[in-house]
């Protein structure tokens, strides 16, 4: 685990959009019997129990923008964030100096849990952010980091309403599963004049994803479907999935012959989302939609014809 890279999440404000994220990939990994990991691109540090973890931080927006260092990639960070949070304290906690900044910003974490921030049954805890800053000299050797202070966003309860714009962005590019197309006769082919059956069989779906960094579930459900039935007849909308013979509902009746047509059907979905571990879903402006096609279709013309023989059987 400690050799995975790992991602911390930071508010740099109370507003949803000053949420950045930090990335932090490990450079030195000391275990008990001194063995080392591989170097990465930045430094930083931590520790838990005997086990010591070297990381460097590099500081990024939302939009996958990454904020100036000295030096470039590559350079020691000039800047780092962290959360006084129950996580982080459990990472800070085995640190050597018990009276060292993070040890401290932790027993204030404490302190702050103990006067009683509460969030409410569907909210999510945010530990409060705190800023450091070190000098690099010239010849690249990094300085001490500079103590934390005040805290640059106080804790707080993110809720629902804070991630709305986000889940309904996270909703328009979240990959679902287009619903399955069933066409009946199934064999690849059907007749003129006669209804051509299709139906979908529509299920809701949960996906487990990110607003922020803030872990959630979106639910995606089905509510229109739309057929091409690609015979140039225009699309036709419904909110009935259909059925299978002989309790079928949507079905499409083709007037001429055609060596091969794709049906298509286009789902439209709708969507609610919950902070992970909450109860209570949250609907989503907005919709989806999915395309999906059944394999091509032969339509074929059925002709009667007066024959003199009989029949086999007759």
């Amino acid at each position: 685990m400690l050799g995975a890279a790992l991602s911390l999440t930071l508010a740099l404000g109370t507003a949803p959009h000053f949420f950045h994220q930090i990335a932090l990939r490990p450079e030195t990994v000391t275990h008990k019997n001194s063995s080392q990991g591989p170097h990465g691109d930045w430094s930083g540090f931590g520790k838990i129990d005997n086990q010591e973890v070297h990381v460097e931080a590099e500081l990024a927006t939302r939009g996958g923008k990454s904020h100036e260092v000295s030096g470039g990639k590559g350079a020691p960070a000039t800047e780092r964030y962290y959360r006084s949070s129950q996580t982080t304290c459990a990472v800070f906690n085995g640190l050597d100096d018990p009276t060292s900044d993070l040890s401290g910003r932790c027993a204030e974490w404490e302190r702050l849990v103990t006067e009683g921030l509460e969030c409410d049954a569907n909210s999510y805890y945010l530990g409060a952010l705190y800023r450091q800053t070190r000098e690099i000299a010239s010849d690249g050797t990094p300085g001490e980091w500079s103590t934390a202070g005040a805290p640059v966003a106080d804790q707080s309860c993110v809720t629902p309403a804070d991630l709305a714009d986000e889940a309904a962005r996270a909703l328009a590019t979240l990959t679902l599963a287009p619903s399955p197309v069933v066409v009946q006769p199934p064999d690849g082919w059907t007749v003129v004049n006669v209804p051509t059956i299709t139906y979908t069989e529509p299920a809701e779906q949960v996906l487990d994803t990110t607003l922020l960094g803030i872990p959630v579930q979106i639910r995606a459900t089905p509510r229109s479907f739309t057929w091409d039935y690609g015979d140039g007849s225009g699309p036709v909308t419904t909110t009935d999935p259909g059925a299978a013979y002989p309790h079928h509902t949507v079905a499409h009746t083709y007037g001429q012959p055609a060596d091969r047509v794709t049906i298509t059907l286009t789902t439209t979905w709708s969507g609610q989302f919950r902070i992970t571990g909450t109860p209570d879903w949250t609907d989503v402006t907005g919709t989806a939609t999915t395309t999906s096609a059944a394999d091509p279709l032969q339509i074929y013309e059925a002709r009667s014809r007066l024959v003199t023989d009989d029949l086999p059987g007759g």
